[in-house]
């Protein structure tokens, strides 16, 4: 790593006096204001109003942060992070760095200083921000933390109370430059202590809009979004199942045998997904692909199983390193019970169990000689493969999950002891965490008397997380336990879902039980944003409700006066389950939320032939949102407000067609089952009329529907995870509306009308007024000396692409360079963005793309308004 610039007196008072790369700023005068509720003051008393200080900036002193001699990594870029703060907040272009006992800075300049203390910070993740600035005078503002990890959590915080959001996608900034600093009064610090030691995300990998088609940058950008959200662990569950499903991220060999390496791509068939070229989505969809397969590169570029595994694991290695780097905790692991179809047949028959359909455990006995090397040879692969992770996952398989919801499945603790007797033996330093889905706390208790009390017990919540975290939890005492709330649910996987408000009941449910840790499970990312900040908020600060949370995220997406509206209109939407979701608000007999299932993505998600439809009074209440959110776009001042405001409001205007595009095919569906009844009847000439009569219209009238919702969602797709779901919803829901429901009304017309044939060649057309615009899916945000990583942009629209670049500046002082990028394929490019020697904290970069429609060129940017914004690289 770049060590960080060390300033003698001399340059630094050389440099203070040029006040270089320093914005308007000045705390000549500090004035009081009501704090945020969720920011009180320590040592205010209970009753009190606690005040917040704001220094106004209207002179021009230099900023300065201090950090202490011989600092490590964390502390270093949480220097660098606050100059990158501080700089998106409009009140300091790039603060001068600068280490404790080689200088004193001018009385007149702006001091931020970090120092470390375990003896009066006693939680290692805890820290304070104090200010000991005197009235009228300039600015000090100490952070401390018990470790250099929790200093780099303060300035997080910090920047978060002035008005920064960060979300699974990144960071977003208010749209205008803040006018003052909110700070803590003199005496009285802003003092921070996590609510869960284990805070963390669990990232399912499978689907096409997560975790699974990542490469480098993809995880890199998460990572560093993690590390910005205070959360500190990183857990992922890996399939290893029947039919072929078994992943290659934990692959292993048994008795001379090795097995397939399934990942999801365009091109397979797990999940509901048939294979299928990129290049066949109608509507314009293709446009968003760089090739005809979606996917990791680690599955695409693999010639085989064994360089799928290769090059998957080596993928997650660094991902998993790059983790720890950051602080992040890691973990991974397996279903000890699941293995995959080819070991399976390569195990002495004397180990297997009886052939049974009606068995939902394993195939493989566990309490077997066979089972037993089967799972140390699990382990020591997982081992080699990620020798860095600190916890190792077992999960109980999701079949038995499913089936003891029905009746009692046995679960021998005897993988789970033979699991740990090995990690003692060969890896003492890692954790094992025993988890599953929400039937898995069936044994808890019984596992709880008979496994080690350092054995970790995690699970899903029951119902996809509409039933609340289960109180066994709260009977491990002397256990840590890590509840899993679901952040969204895969019944609904392509809606938009907004769960503050459930969120809210397990977390205080889990602190109510005792647990120490608590993580969210999700696969996407920035429609996810607002679960996962609240997640993060609350994790931290109990007094953090979803009111004060949605303004402060509102607060980033939008300016007053809509900001204050979006606010209530969430806030409204999330409490009031005003837009299509899974749960049906109703309590079945067995005490499980009922559910109903309209985008499910583990299977064909556009499954309209189940018995149900939206109600009449979703479909209404969600138009009225989608009505008041475009209200607020259509208001936007500029054109960055505008794309905030419309990436939330297509994801809810396009459940209005959605929905009734369900509802006709639904009905369609209707028709098809009374006509072949006719046909089985003997009656085809009567099923034809009907299919003619009252079959026909429907699907001409659903069509258009289908591509509403398309292009309602393209003019919005921004990150690699909506490609993924849009690749979905083309393979899925496209397929199933405009290709099978013809295919089934050809079963009885034998010839589809003209007109059926016209408005489906009609609708697959791309859309011809489609304006052009940039996104850069993937926007990674640090790197070390000498490192570089890929940046791609995607330039759909109706209009030519003639050439795009890449424009980077090392310091705001330089002029842009810029750099060709290279056509991938279709309408995507690509170039490597390199570490560029600098006494900057940051790298600054955007990405400008050439145009032409109708003989008239023009340049289109991302992020929009570029360069005056653009994207930044810390330089770690």
């Amino acid at each position: 790593m770049h060590p960080f610039l060390s300033i003698g007196r001399r340059q630094f008072l050389r440099q203070s006096g040029l006040g270089l790369g320093v914005a308007p700023l000045i705390a000549d005068a500090l004035s009081t204001e009501p704090a945020r509720p969720e920011q009180k003051s320590a040592g205010a008393a209970a009753n009190s109003t606690a005040l917040t200080m704001r220094a106004t900036f209207e002179s021009k002193p230099p900023i300065w942060i201090v950090r202490e001699p011989n600092s490590g990594f964390q502390q270093q870029l949480a220097s660098r992070e606050l100059a990158r703060g501080l700089r998106n907040l409009g009140l300091a272009r790039e603060p001068l760095q600068a280490v404790a006992g080689q200088g004193q800075p001018p009385a007149a300049s702006l001091v931020f200083t970090f120092s470390t203390s375990r003896q009066s910070i006693r939680n290692p993740e805890s820290y304070e921000i104090s200010n000991e600035s005197a009235r009228g005078k300039p600015l000090r503002l100490n952070f401390t933390g018990a470790t250099q990890q929790a200093i780099l959590y303060s300035v997080f915080d910090f920047l978060e109370r002035q008005g920064a959001f960060f979300g699974l996608d990144g960071e977003v900034y208010p749209l205008d430059p803040a006018s003052a600093l909110n700070l803590p009064p003199s005496g009285h610090s802003w003092q921070a202590q996590p609510r869960f030691n284990t805070r963390g995300l669990a990232p399912w990998p499978d689907f096409l809009n997560c975790v699974t088609v990542y490469n480098r940058e993809d995880w890199r950008a998460y990572l560093e979004a993690m590390v910005r959200m205070r959360f500190n662990t990183l857990g992922v569950h890996v399939y290893s199942g029947t039919n072929q499903w078994t992943e290659p991220f934990l692959s292993f060999d048994y008795a001379g045998a090795g097995h397939q390496g399934f990942i999801d791509t365009t091109a397979t068939n797990r999940w509901g997904y048939l294979p299928e070229p990129t290049s066949r989505y109608g509507m314009g969809g293709a446009d968003f692909f760089g090739g005809e397969i979606f996917g990791t590169e680690a599955a695409t570029q693999a010639r085989g199983p064994w360089e799928a595994r290769e090059m998957a694991q080596r993928l997650w290695s660094e991902a998993y390193g790059y983790a720890n780097k950051l602080g992040i905790r890691t973990g991974v692991g397996f279903e000890p019970y699941q293995v995959p179809d080819e070991i399976f047949a390569a195990t002495p028959p004397e180990a297997r169990r009886p052939d049974d359909p009606k068995n939902a455990g394993p195939r493989v006995n566990p309490e077997s000689v066979a089972a037993k090397d089967i799972l140390e040879t699990r382990l020591g692969n997982l081992l080699e493969a990620y020798p860095m992770v600190d916890h190792v996952w077992l999960w109980e398989d999701e079949g038995a999950n499913w089936a003891s919801q029905k009746e009692s499945v046995p679960l021998s603790t005897t993988p789970f002891k033979q699991a740990y007797d090995f990690l003692k033996r060969h890896a003492p330093q890692k954790r094992m965490v025993i988890s599953g889905w929400g039937g898995v706390v069936r044994h808890f208790e019984y596992f709880h008397k008979n496994l080690p009390e350092d054995v970790v017990f995690s699970a899903l919540s029951d119902t996809l997380g509409w039933d609340p975290i289960i109180e066994v939890f709260g009977k491990l005492e002397g256990r840590d336990r890590w509840p899993i709330p679901w952040l969204e649910d895969d019944p609904a996987m392509w809606l938009p879902q907004f769960h503050v408000d459930r969120f809210v009941r397990d977390m205080n449910l889990a602190e109510q039980y005792g647990c120490q840790g608590l993580m969210g499970i999700h696969w996407r990312h920035r429609i996810m944003d607002v679960n996962a900040g609240f997640q993060s908020a609350n994790s931290w600060d109990k007094g953090v409700a979803p009111t004060q949370f949605f303004q402060r995220f509102a607060g980033a997406q939008a300016r007053a006066p809509r900001a204050s509206a979006l606010a209530k209109i969430l806030e409204d939407t999330d409490r009031d389950r005003l837009i299509l979701c899974t749960w049906t608000g109703k309590i079945k007999k067995d005490g499980h939320a009922e559910t109903n299932a309209f985008s499910g993505d583990y299977g064909e998600a556009f499954a309209f032939w189940e018995d149900h439809v939206p109600s009449d009074s979703v479909v209404k209440s969600q138009a009225e949102v989608g009505q008041q959110l475009r209200a607020l776009t259509d208001a936007a001042s500029s054109s960055a407000e505008h794309e905030r405001l419309n990436y939330l409001t297509r994801f809810v205007e396009f459940l209005t067609p959605y929905s009734e595009s369900w509802t006709l095919a639904h009905n369609l569906h209707i028709q098809l089952q009374k006509a072949n009844d006719l046909k089985k009847q003997n009656k085809a000439a009567e099923a034809r009329q009907m299919i003619l009569t009252e079959g026909v219209p429907l699907w001409l009238k659903m069509a258009p529907k289908v591509r509403e919702v398309f292009l309602q969602y393209q003019e919005i797709v921004s990150t690699r995870e909506d490609q993924g779901q849009l690749a979905s919803m083309h393979n899925k829901y496209e397929r199933l509306a405009l290709y099978r429901l013809r295919a089934s009304m050809k079963e009885f017309l034998e010839e589809l009308p003209p007109e059926v044939e016209r408005s489906f060649a009609d609708l697959r057309q791309a859309d011809s007024k489609a304006a052009p615009r940039a996104f850069v899916p993937t926007r990674p945000t640090m790197l070390g000396k000498g490192e570089q990583v890929r940046i791609s942009v995607v330039v759909p629209g109706a209009a030519k692409v003639v050439s795009a670049k890449l424009f980077t500046r090392a310091r705001e002082t330089q002029a842009w360079m810029s750099t060709p990028m290279t056509l991938v394929q279709r309408r995507t490019f690509a170039a490597e963005l390199q570490w560029r020697e600098s006494s900057g904290p940051l790298l600054d970069y955007y990405v400008a793309a050439e145009v032409e429609a109708n003989g008239a060129r023009k340049i289109i940017t991302a992020p929009l308004e570029a360069p005056h914004r653009f994207y930044s690289i810390t330089r770690a």
